[in-house]
């Protein structure tokens, strides 16, 4: 039987071979609406507070009392603000987030944003997931992020301007790809251990509401068809049409799995015409050769701000919009809001 590491590696190997080359993709059609109605969607535009970021601060982390780097983004204004954890992909970091999570921030939340085991590059990435293995991985982002919950009520402490802006009875997990199934985690989402076969999961009462920005389908031998079967908390995922990866999904509709296994309730779905795994070269591989998808963006932006202000603010008008059948028509087809 292979080692392992040695599996982890092969499957390393097969990623960087598949990422030589951008796959071919079907045409896509491009959004086809008048301006003016894009601009009048639930919070198409930044909002109305000031953005200030923090990306200096030093947090003990779960394992080996290594330092877990943050950045802290929150309203220059005055308030008490729902928090946000973000996950970042895997082999990416913290600061390669900033159009989303700068937008939420406008919009009136805090945003705290840790670099994982497995962040800032693949040499990095490759040698913790050999040192680790991907449980291994997967615990410790769990680890990092239930470490940061467990100390909102004291993080002010680190950073003046966050005195009195955080709400701890107010909180929401997101990630991308890998860091989306970290935050599926807090909701009941649970990593298989292959050796004694139980599923793993983090579930927190204190946790509202899910973001999962491009979630993975099945991955390794710990990220299984069943791992979603627990998800019961409110969860959006987002994916799109050109979302796709030959190695781990070759079809752009693993990522609606989540969506599509979890508990029923309170789940939403968003698919974006042409979009991929990185809007681009907007999130995760920010250095990436290819266009930037600015108005799928705007259809995240769109589609998450309404649904962590309908599950975080009770905001009736954002609630309204996530159920209702408006999305499709105004931008003719180009995205789709699904719910279950």
């Amino acid at each position: 039987m292979m080692h392992r590491a040695a599996m982890t590696m092969l499957l390393m190997l097969a990623l960087l071979s598949a990422c030589a080359k951008e796959p071919e993709l079907p045409p896509a059609a491009p959004l086809q609406a008048d301006a003016a109605e894009i601009a009048n969607l639930y919070a198409a535009t930044a909002g109305p507070l000031d953005v200030v970021k923090v990306d200096d601060i030093e947090f003990p982390a779960a394992l080996e009392q290594r330092a877990l780097a943050l950045n802290i983004y929150y309203p220059g204004e005055g308030g008490r603000y729902p928090v946000i954890l973000f996950s970042h992909g895997n082999w990416s970091d913290r600061n390669s987030y900033d159009r989303v999570i700068e937008h939420w921030v406008s919009h009136g939340y805090v945003v705290i944003a840790p670099d994982h085991l497995d962040c800032c590059g693949m040499a990095k990435g490759i040698f913790n997931s050999l040192r680790y293995g991907n449980l291994g991985l997967i615990q410790a982002r769990v680890g990092d992020l239930a470490s940061l919950l467990e100390a909102l009520p004291g993080l002010a402490d680190k950073v003046p301007g966050l005195a009195g802006k955080i709400d701890p009875g107010r909180v929401a997990l997101a990630g991308h790809s890998f860091g989306a199934f970290s935050a599926q985690q807090f909701g009941g989402a649970a990593a298989l251990d292959p050796e004694s076969g139980r599923y793993l999961d983090a579930l927190d009462k204190r946790v509202s509401a899910i973001v999962a920005l491009s979630p993975p389908g099945p991955m390794f031998d710990e990220i299984t068809a069943d791992s979603w079967n627990g998800l019961t908390i409110p969860t959006l995922i987002t994916t799109g049409t050109w979302d796709i990866q030959p190695t781990f999904w070759p079809d752009w509709r693993d990522h609606l799995m989540s969506f599509e296994r979890a508990q029923p309730g309170d789940k939403y779905a968003l698919v974006v015409e042409g979009a991929d795994h990185y809007l681009g070269n907007l999130i995760c591989r920010t250095d990436r050769e290819q266009p930037p998808q600015e108005d799928a963006l705007t259809m995240v932006n769109v589609v998450t701000t309404a649904f962590l202000d309908s599950f975080l603010k009770n905001n009736s008008e954002a609630r309204t919009m996530l159920d209702g059948d408006n999305l499709a028509a105004t931008t003719g087809e180009f995205a789709r809001l699904s719910r279950r």
